[in-house]
């Protein structure tokens, strides 16, 4: 019996005959690599979602970048700068949670007013640095690339916020917060300008020196400003410490080791608080 099978085996090599393959099927992982590529590259309107817009921001800075370059400008940037906006009142409303009263609303205010004022003056120099990538951005296009990493950062600071909050209504160390508070923005800032570096990418940039020049510039002036509007963590009888100039590394030395806790009145000797008299 298996010589006859062996014999007919032989027959089917000897007229050429081969033997059907298997049918290949994919996995599920290259089924599931082949749907997430087929929704990347779907091509984006020129007036996408708020949906659209956020997916994009998180998952196609490039794609996005392509867009800016289309006709809707005026939807665009207010679409990317009230996500930015609301983003950043969020997070700022968080830091004033530390020493609540007038910081609950003089927080948030001052946080996205340093934001746009950095990114306005801030915003020639971009111009110029990206064109020294080799970038081809009109200056509207550049505007809202700019607006688009704000609102991105915004979105990542947003996302960081209720952890921050924890930590806000458990402890009253200036310096544990004030570091959560930088590390927090440092993280969000990190992928904002990676976005400015992906859309100098998307504009046809080939050197990436100018924009990281530019990036860290602009990180020092975020940081700058948070000491020029100071306070945003404490308290003060003036709403901006704009008398006493000092660099954003000496502020956070001398404030490290305080406390949100008002100091205590000395007691006189007859016991009685000196500050109730």
């Amino acid at each position: 019996m298996n010589h006859t099978l062996m014999n007919e085996h032989n027959d089917e090599l000897r007229s050429g005959a081969t033997p059907p393959n298997p049918p290949v099927f994919p996995s599920t992982g290259a089924a599931r690599s082949v749907d997430r590529q087929a929704i990347d590259e779907t091509p984006m309107g020129n007036q996408p979602t708020m949906r659209e817009l956020f997916e994009a921001l998180l998952r196609r800075p490039r794609d996005l970048a392509q867009v800016f370059d289309g006709p809707a400008f005026g939807g665009l940037l207010a679409k990317l700068l009230g996500i930015a906006s609301v983003s950043l009142l969020v997070f700022g409303f968080v830091l004033g949670c530390f020493s609540r009263h007038e910081q609950l609303w003089a927080s948030p205010l001052k946080v996205l007013s340093g934001m746009l004022f950095a990114a306005l003056i801030c915003y020639p120099s971009l111009y110029v640095f990206s064109t020294l990538a080799g970038a081809r951005f009109s200056p509207k296009a550049l505007l809202l690339c700019l607006a688009g990493s704000l609102a991105l950062g915004g979105m990542l600071l947003l996302g960081l916020a209720p952890a921050l909050w924890i930590f806000v209504e458990s402890t009253t160390s200036f310096g544990f917060i004030g570091f959560l508070a930088v590390a927090a923005w440092g993280v969000a800032m990190f992928f904002a300008l990676r976005f400015i570096k992906a859309c100098a990418g998307s504009g046809g940039g080939v050197s990436n020196g100018p924009v990281v020049v530019w990036s860290v510039l602009f990180l020092l002036v975020t940081l700058q400003l948070s000491t020029t509007l100071r306070p945003i963590l404490g308290r003060s009888d003036k709403f901006i410490q704009v008398e006493e100039k000092r660099f954003f590394l000496e502020h956070w030395a001398m404030t490290a080791s305080e406390s949100s806790k008002p100091k205590e009145a000395p007691q006189s000797e007859s016991g009685e608080s000196e500050g109730g008299r």
